[in-house]
């Protein structure tokens, strides 16, 4: 059963790798038996994170805790963690919302509410009362009066674009940027502005060649000034 189990020292630390074509049964006898022979020659004394890497399979939540408790019982080693190289697919559906970009053409009414895992792009306008969320970035080719939240699942390295208008409000995770006041009453943006955080974790206002500097990961185009 031994063969079923390795453990190593790396870079990162210690490492336990177990075999993806065991059964756990297995991987349980053979994991108590090279724990055991370890702790013979191993100080006991100081405990020592691992990382567990399970290869071309899934746990589930007992199996995981049932490795967990065989380890930390039996040596001086603590799980950090379980690595492996496939995901469930409920990982992957996440995963796949998140990269991808949504697209839109219409108007947001008054209240009508948008919600968007990912990015969003929408080509139209957003009129007073109408609001649009997403958990990444939010790119509006039209005027924006309405609410828009980006990063609204706490990603302060979101963005949104558009044309401000009152009486919009623009939210970015945590914060909130308003032109709903009597001060912005009579305003006409007529250029598309870029919001996010900036380095001092408020929410900042600029030109939209902004977005090249701050996120150049959005922009791959590798041609212009």
């Amino acid at each position: 059963m031994k063969k079923y189990v390795q453990i190593k020292g790396t870079k990162d630390g210690i490492s336990i790798f177990l075999s993806d074509i065991a059964s756990i049964v297995e991987l349980e006898e053979g994991l108590m038996q090279h724990l055991k022979e370890q702790r013979k020659i191993v100080s006991q004394d100081q405990k020592l994170s691992v990382q567990v890497h399970i290869g071309n399979r899934l746990f589930t939540e007992d199996e995981e805790q049932s490795i967990r408790t065989i380890i930390q019982e039996n040596s001086a080693m603590e799980v950090r963690g379980f690595t492996s190289n496939v995901m469930s697919k409920q990982d992957a559906k996440k995963w796949k919302e998140e990269e991808q970009i949504f697209s839109l053409a219409t108007v947001v009414r008054s209240g009508q509410v948008i919600n968007v895992p990912g990015d969003l792009l929408l080509v139209g306008d957003v009129n007073p009362g109408g609001s649009i969320r997403a958990t990444g970035n939010i790119f509006i080719l039209g005027n924006v009066k309405g609410i828009i939240h980006a990063g609204f699942e706490g990603d302060s390295k979101a963005v949104v674009t558009g044309k401000f208008q009152y009486p919009s409000q623009i939210r970015i995770a945590g914060e909130i940027r308003g032109f709903d006041d009597e001060e912005n009453k009579g305003r006409v943006e007529e250029n598309i502005l870029t919001a996010y955080i900036d380095g001092k974790g408020k929410l900042a206002i600029d030109s939209l060649h902004i977005l090249r500097k701050i996120r150049p990961e959005i922009s791959n185009f590798q041609g212009g000034q």
